[in-house]
């Protein structure tokens, strides 16, 4: 395909979200993606100068387009897609990434969750805390249903975040005693995953548990119009039922009652799927940039930074530091290490907070970083990264630029939107904040993988010690 070719196709090309297919001689698939809008993303094919790209662009023949109306149905779309048709170039552009799938465990509460390996059985090792020693087991996962494949495990992931706010499930690897965290953020039924429950409450439960995974399944399948549909007819009948039954007698009685309640709930759960599909905002355009950890691009990406914040050389040591909490509770830090910009896991570190067990996030940081630099063990960053804003920044300059530590290290404090999206910087020694928007590229997309990466790392740390700490109870 010629660039002056994809121009005029691009010139086409819808601003909607959907999905994109590059098709060569005889109509064959070559690729298929997805975009948040459609014209944007077949503009960035402009700009490449990935060699597997340019070479499915060179085979590529024409482009077509399908509008879905929402980023979660161009998903799933796409998915399907993928599934159909078999691409060779998705396949080849994924270089060492696999595609994600959708388990769905076949027991009498089932279980979701996201894997890479679709396999009938899955083992799971996790820890299980007793009096002062951890013992590894395993969890034998039964036969499972499988959904897929997904080529964005961020947009999946934020897919079902979305969609258990509508249809809660259970995600507990063992039955407990108390309820879950999920339970009470409304994540959870709570039930289902109790040692000891009520028989009525638990038939009751697991019907409705039951009506929230068909949910989940027939909406990452494509089924989403039928499902509408389906819950309208069934909203409408048990409304029709209450009225009718409500008509013959003057005081309604308890069960009739019960089937208003449920069309009242139907109705409520039919503009929540709406506006998840309206309003869900999943796919990050910079996406393969961000997530590009060849040598080449990292390197890149150091040079930029070396430049941009007028450093003598590229910063091989990157640390990341983040703080989890809710009220305090259970507060848990993370310090995420990038050597030579990609992820070294085995410089990774999590501290417990023992200072402040209420929400004060410069405590936190400043107890975290003091215990980091009290191991001269550990290799000195080269630059620092903390999620927040002035007061943050402050802080860690305290710490880490103290006579203690001799050594003066860059620092760069991160500040985040209402919708945890990245907006603007502090650096050390500069007076102003510097929006994201005004770095380059490739500094943008290593800063925001860093912090997300310190971020992933600390909500996994504080979850493990929650689960814990409801195995003990």
């Amino acid at each position: 395909m010629n660039p002056s070719f994809l121009k005029k196709q691009v010139s086409k090309a819808p601003t909607e979200p959907g999905i994109y297919i590059f098709t060569g001689p005889d109509r064959k698939k070559l690729y298929i993606g997805k975009a948040s809008s459609i014209k944007a993303r077949l503009l960035s094919y402009l700009k490449t100068t990935n060699h597997r790209i340019l070479q499915m662009l060179s085979r590529a023949t024409d482009i077509r387009t399908i509008e879905t109306g929402s980023e979660i149905e161009a998903l799933i779309m796409e998915s399907q897609y993928i599934k159909k048709y078999k691409p060779m170039f998705n396949i080849m552009l994924r270089d060492d990434k696999q595609f994600g799938f959708v388990g769905f465990t076949k027991e009498e509460y089932p279980k979701i969750f996201i894997t890479h390996q679709p396999t009938k059985v899955l083992s799971i090792k996790y820890k299980v805390l007793r009096g002062q020693k951890i013992y590894n087991t395993k969890y034998i996962i039964p036969n499972t249903d499988f959904i897929g494949p997904f080529t964005d495990m961020g947009a999946l992931k934020t897919t079902l975040r979305y969609i258990r706010g509508v249809s809660p499930y259970c995600t507990c690897k063992k039955p407990h005693n108390a309820f879950c965290l999920n339970y009470h953020i409304g994540k959870c039924p709570g039930f289902c995953c109790l040692k000891r429950s009520e028989l009525s409450i638990k038939y009751k439960v697991l019907r409705e548990y039951k009506k929230n995974i068909k949910v989940i399944k027939k909406i990452l399948s494509g089924k989403k119009t039928s499902l509408l549909k389906h819950l309208e007819k069934e909203m409408i009948k048990l409304g029709k039922e209450a009225a009718l039954n409500d008509n013959r007698s003057e005081r309604a009685s308890l069960k009739e009652r019960e089937k208003f309640n449920e069309a009242i709930e139907l109705r409520n759960k039919i503009e929540k799927i709406k506006r998840v599909f309206e309003n869900a905002k999943i796919i990050k355009e910079h996406l393969d940039q961000r997530y590009d950890t060849s040598k080449n691009h990292s390197k890149s990406a150091l040079l930029e930074l070396k430049k941009f914040l007028k450093l003598k050389q590229p910063p091989r040591r990157i640390e990341g530091y983040d703080v989890a909490n809710i009220q305090g509770k259970h507060a848990v830090g993370t310090m995420a290490v990038f050597t030579n910009g990609q992820p070294d896991k085995n410089e990774y570190r999590k501290f417990k907070i023992y200072t402040k067990n209420t929400p004060d996030d410069t405590a936190m940081l400043k107890e975290i970083l003091t215990r980091r630099f009290n191991h001269p063990e550990w290799k000195f960053p080269d630059l620092i990264l903390i999620d927040g804003g002035k007061q943050q920044l402050r802080t860690a300059e305290a710490v880490a630029n103290s006579k203690l530590y001799s050594k003066q290290i860059p620092i760069i404090a991160l500040t985040k939107n209402k919708k945890h999206i990245g907006e603007k910087i502090y650096i050390h020694g500069r007076k102003n904040s510097i929006p994201l928007s005004r770095l380059p590229v490739s500094v943008k997309n290593l800063l925001l993988q860093i912090d997300a990466e310190a971020h992933r790392f600390a909500i996994g740390y504080y979850r493990e010690l929650h689960r814990k700490d409801n195995l003990r109870n």
